[in-house]
Parts: structure tokens; sequence; C-alpha cells
């Protein structure tokens, strides 16, 4: 795996993920969030272990070795994945794209605070100038804001996105397989996803439409075994701030599916808040960059 190589692999899984927030509505339309998280990771597991059968050969002990390294990344994909399908219940899949976003501004504050990593001012103009950005998208200062406890619930993914990412980071620079130690991630996930799914008050497996089912299986195909084995290989030759870069991507491409398959639109001053996410985004990760390279 090159450098050049995982900025390509990236863009394709920014596609992935830009229609995950598509394919999310289409499965909330008969599943319920713990439903659909569940056959989602269930697929996922499920059809990643038919396919390592075939391609990853690992010895017992390295096995092993995967499935412990993938315990907080899962844990912590769990913590992320469960905010923003709760989100995408109340708001729509553009402002869940862009909030979502804010993760890359929480990534070099949590290396900070936890891992006494260099910071600097630069960074806190960035990042509350994307939080400013975020008020116009969500209009909290016109007479009728475009705010409800989904937006809420995007920022918490956004929080707990920032803090996977950097797990990742942690992890994908001494495993042996990505698509195995990605696999072992989704089986975390579905693990700590069983309570939520067993004890919720109504539990649907069939519906009246195959939409639902088209949404879990292509999310569980595409965001979960194609884009997040994508995000391990690459994270094993790109820093977490370089990668959260090209993960920007997903909102662009969330704006567009959600324009064409949902009809979604933006007004001029919610589309300047956008853009101000994203280029606040950029910027903080390109003064990180430069203050680790220094």
């Amino acid at each position: 795996m090159t450098k050049q190589k995982a900025v390509i692999e990236l863009i394709f899984a920014g596609v992935l993920w830009g229609y995950g927030f598509l394919a999310t509505k289409w499965a909330l339309l008969e599943f319920s969030v713990f439903d659909l998280l569940f056959y989602r990771f269930l697929v996922a597991f499920i059809l990643g272990e038919l396919i390592a059968l075939f391609t990853v050969k690992l010895t017992a002990q390295e096995t092993i070795n995967e499935l412990k390294l993938a315990f907080l990344p899962g844990i912590l994909m769990a913590a992320f994945i469960i905010p923003q399908t709760l989100g995408l219940k109340y708001t729509t899949a553009t402002k869940s794209g862009f909030i979502t976003t804010l993760y890359v501004i929480f990534v070099p504050f949590l290396n900070h605070f936890f891992f006494k990593e260099k910071t600097n001012f630069k960074i806190y103009l960035w990042a509350i100038t994307a939080l400013f950005g975020t008020t116009l998208l969500l209009k909290v200062f016109s007479e009728s804001p475009d705010l409800n406890q989904g937006d809420f619930w995007t920022l918490v993914c956004s929080l707990m996105a920032a803090t996977q990412i950097i797990f990742v980071g942690k992890v994908a620079s001494v495993t042996k397989s990505a698509f195995k130690l990605n696999n072992f991630q989704s089986l975390w996930t579905l693990i700590s996803l069983i309570p939520f799914y067993f004890f919720q008050d109504k539990i649907t497996f069939s519906t009246q439409e195959f939409l639902p089912w088209f949404g879990v299986i292509s999310m569980a195909i595409g965001s979960s075994i194609l884009a997040f084995t994508i995000q391990l290989r690459a994270q094993k030759v790109l820093n977490s701030a370089v990668a959260s870069l090209l993960f920007l991507l997903e909102s662009p491409f969330a704006f567009m599916f959600g324009y064409l398959f949902l009809k979604e639109k933006l007004s001029l001053v919610q589309l300047l808040g956008a853009l101000l996410i994203i280029c606040s985004s950029m910027l903080s990760l390109r003064e990180e960059q430069t203050l680790h390279s220094k």
C-alpha cells in the first residue's frame, strides 16, 4: 500500500460513506435503529468471514491478536454508529453528513488532551469557525431554527467518531490483516448491539418493501466491509490527520445523494455554514500536519 493508493482508496470510501447516509434513511423506513444496526453488522461479519476463508491466511495466534486489536475500535464503532443512526431518524442525510464532519475538528483536541500531542491557537480558531458554520447550517439564530434532536445525536456521533479514528490509527500500524481486523471490529460492534436489539419493544425482520433491506445489505457491504477495511489499510501508511482530511469527502457525497434521491435542499445560509465546516476542517488538518512536521 503506497500513500498515493491509500488516497485513491479513501476517496472511494468517501463515496461509500456518503451513500451510507442515504442507505440508512432507506433502511429506517421500516426498521428500528437497532434492527438496522444489528442486521447490518451481522451481515457484514458473516460475509466478511466467508471472504476471509479464501483470502486471509493467518496463524491461530495472529487471529487471536487481531481479535484483541479490534476490541476497542469495535466498541467505539458502536459508540458512534448508534447516535449517528438515531440522528438520521430525525434529521436529513445532508445535515447529518456535514455535522458528522466535525469529528475532524475534535481529533487534534482529543490527541492533545489524552496523548499530549502538540497543538496551537490556529486549531482553536478553525474549531470556532467550524462551530459557527454549524450554527448557520442549523439556522440557530434565525426566527425558525432548523434544529432537532437528530442534530444533537449527530454531534455526539462526531465526537465518538473522532475517538474511533484515533484508536484505529493506533492499531492499524501493527495489524497483520486490515480485512480481518475490520471483520473483528464488526464482530465487537455486533456484540455491543445485542442488548439493544433484544431488549427493544418490537423486533422487525420482515418488511413489505425491499428498499429497507437493500439499504441494510448495501451498508453492510459498502460501508462496513469495503469502506472500513479501506480505512484500516490506509491508516497503515497515512496518519490520522491526513486520513481525516479525506474522510471529509463523505459530507459532499451525502449532500449529493440526499439531493438526488431524497430531494433534500439547503438554503444559501445553510450552504455557507456547510462550506465553513469543510474549509475550517481542512485548514485545521493542514495546521496539524504542519505542527507535527516540525
